[in-house]
């Protein structure tokens, strides 16, 4: 069956509703696919209700943003317990952090010369969500980028290595993988790309890491190759899926257009069924 394992909807830095993404997954043939908006669970009621409406499942996720010294590290929860109070309450706070940290980016934007208004940012996203994506697009919107150069002038101001770049003020990897935990879910690394030591890795495994994107648009051949070899290695979960947003077609693969085997959705249903049977 076609999945997708990691795909965002306008509730963080996605295009599309996830009522609107659950319609293009069934149009699209997928069978199922796991919303994973960042920082945020308040697309997950409509996706599941969708999901169930149309026949698509809907695995419930997230995906929590957090820094190391070299390369952000992004943890993926998948089927996190929509009941838990600790669960909306972490993530409200982590939306005012997010909020926080955009005003320390405009600042230092500013100093630069690029005059953005934090009001004016936090227009473009739903709900008061802020995140990079809002601030690249105050700035194409105002004159201080092309959306054609978006990765050439998106990193130059905004990526890890970026002029106004400031660190999540959010948790730190270990503890976004101990709050998955805590909140019912599987943690699973997120594209680890090539930037991320093995070492590290291990560390989060002994706090509880269960799984390791290994399929992802960003990821060669060689790549994926690597890490399912590392999570064989290690009695990993397997995820994999498109990070569609939607928007610019050369930002990503289309949703559901990354080859993910089935055995991702399986081996994370399987998990979730024994910890329910506890």
């Amino acid at each position: 069956m076609a999945v997708d394992l990691h795909v965002h909807s306008n509730v963080s830095d996605g295009v599309y509703s996830p009522r609107e993404l659950v319609l293009m997954a069934k149009a699209k043939g997928l069978k199922a696919f796991a919303l994973t908006d960042h920082d945020s669970v308040q697309g997950v009621p409509s996706a599941l209700s969708a999901g169930d409406e149309v026949g698509v499942y809907v695995i419930p996720g997230v995906e929590l943003s957090t820094d190391i010294e070299d390369a952000e590290v992004h943890i993926l929860g998948f089927y996190i317990d929509m009941s838990s109070t600790c669960l909306h309450e972490v993530l409200a706070t982590l939306k005012e952090r997010r909020r926080e940290r955009t005003a320390k980016i405009l600042h230092h934007l500013k100093a630069l010369g690029i005059d953005i208004p934090l009001d004016y940012v936090l227009t473009l996203g739903k709900e008061g969500f802020t995140g990079r994506s809002q601030i690249f697009k105050a700035m194409v919107n105002l004159g201080f980028a092309r959306p054609e150069k978006r990765y050439g002038d998106f990193e130059k101001y905004l990526g890890k290595k970026g002029l106004a770049y400031v660190e999540h003020h959010g948790l730190s990897p270990k503890e976004a993988v101990r709050f998955i935990r805590d909140s019912g879910g599987a943690p699973v690394l997120a594209h680890p790309g090539t930037h991320i030591p093995h070492g590290f890795i291990d560390e989060l495994i002994d706090f509880g890491l269960e799984g390791i994107e290994a399929y992802h648009p960003t990821h060669s051949n060689e790549t994926t190759r690597k890490w399912l070899e590392f999570a064989k290695s290690r009695n990993l979960i397997v995820t994999g899926g498109s990070d569609f947003h939607g928007g610019n077609p050369a930002d990503a693969p289309g949703l559901g257009s990354l080859p993910v085997p089935d055995s991702t959705v399986i081996c994370l249903t399987q998990r979730w069924l024994e910890i329910q049977a506890v």
